[in-house]
């Protein structure tokens, strides 16, 4: 086998060395190329790191170095801040007066250049409304059931509570604002006890906040199981990322359509869980970040650019 000629080495030279001496050559030549190849493309990988400032990167400024020139401040429009003239007009529309809770007439007395009594009603008055909130009181409801001795049996009955008191010493109201600053809001179990006293006056402890988040939880079950079939009949948008729960790692996942959103928080990210999240024969099209679990057997493989829409059919048993 002929050794192949290193590129490095004029033609005139490498034909006046011997064979054996051509197959040592050839060899190291191509370790050598192989070496240069490697080093070249760290070397533009290096540099390419180098040039990388907060302007073509995901580095912070403070990074950057004094070489650094930023981009100019644009210059003064030379306009006025806020509203510019010929905007169109946003301002609160007045309510219609059956939702107003209390009207009062205001009519002036006097004339206010010559001081004559006035009478009379405006035909299109102007309308002022102040919206303001009324200070919360808590409204408590004492319910006192009696036990009643029987006069010829002599056993005693108590009475019953009414049918739809919660045998809780909170009401639902309560229990959705709790619900509501610690669910949507995200507020800590500290924190809502703080708003519940300060704003509510209703004092609450922290182990009291977390039953009712239970109660809250078992009352929008079954709202929830009713949104996680929704969304197996829908096109979606999935994602994942970890969480923590109880100082351990957790997946929340995020199932998202045009109406609503599911989350579930699993203990893996795997397509174990994709598929109890959009169910077995689930047919509809998935928009992912291309993570594994999105790319399960037996469905075919396609070549698809990034969070490009997965296609799935009923005959691939459903898996994404």
């Amino acid at each position: 086998m002929t050794p192949k000629k290193p590129s490095v080495l004029p033609l005139e030279m490498w034909e006046q060395l011997p064979v054996a001496l051509q197959a040592v050559v050839g060899a190291m030549g191509k370790h050598y190329e192989q070496r240069i190849a490697a080093l070249e493309a760290q070397v533009r990988e290096l540099t390419a790191r180098l040039h990388q400032t907060s302007q073509n990167s995901s580095k912070p400024p403070s990074s950057d170095g004094p070489h650094v020139k930023r981009k100019p401040p644009k210059p003064p429009s030379g306009r006025k801040p806020g509203g510019q003239p010929g905007h169109p007009v946003h301002k609160r529309a007045l309510v219609e007066l059956e939702q107003v809770s209390e009207v009062i007439v205001c009519k002036p007395t006097h004339c206010r250049r010559c001081g004559r009594p006035v009478t009379g009603s405006d035909a299109t008055p102007w309308r002022h409304q102040v919206v303001e909130v009324p200070p919360p009181v808590p409204q408590i409801t004492e319910y006192q059931l009696h036990r009643l001795s029987c006069a010829q049996c002599g056993i005693t009955t108590c009475g019953e509570l009414p049918l739809g008191v919660p045998t809780t010493c909170y009401g639902p109201r309560l229990a959705s604002v709790v619900g509501l600053c610690s669910g949507a809001y995200r507020m800590s179990k500290r924190m809502v006890a703080s708003f519940c006293q300060d704003v509510l006056g209703v004092e609450l402890a922290i182990g009291e906040i977390c039953r009712i988040e239970q109660t809250v939880r078992q009352a929008v079950a079954p709202a929830v199981e009713e949104a996680a079939l929704y969304v197996q009949s829908c096109h979606t948008n999935i994602d994942e990322t970890p969480w923590t729960e109880q100082h351990q790692r957790r997946w929340l996942w995020t199932v998202v359509t045009t109406q609503l959103s599911v989350f579930a928080i699993a203990t893996g990210r795997g397509a174990v869980v994709l598929q109890a999240l959009v169910g077995e024969w689930y047919a509809g099209i998935v928009t992912s970040d291309r993570a594994k679990a999105y790319d399960t057997r037996p469905v075919r493989k396609r070549q698809l650019c990034w969070a490009h829409p997965i296609r799935t059919q009923s005959s691939d048993c459903g898996l994404i």
